[in-house]
């Protein structure tokens, strides 16, 4: 639960002031999750399969929601 609120925080933050090729930053960021999961709650390769999936998907969905937050460039 902890991984999905630090994806969404991170992916709304990159969304709002940063650029798409910032959404490589997830890439670490799971596989260090995944990798905590792995040895901490001795999770199966599914199942890590399944959380990183669900990692990236809930930081690619809060960086879209991010994106929408930025202003339009004409109301200013």
């Amino acid at each position: 639960m902890k991984g999905m609120m630090l994806n969404a925080l991170l992916g709304v933050m990159l969304g709002r002031f940063g650029s798409v090729w910032r959404l490589l930053v997830f890439v670490p960021i799971v596989a260090a999750e995944v990798g905590y999961g792995l040895c901490v709650y001795n999770l199966s390769a599914g199942a890590c399969l399944r959380r990183g999936t669900a990692l990236l998907i809930c930081g690619q969905l809060a960086f879209l929601l991010g994106a929408l937050l930025r202003p339009i460039a004409n109301q200013r």
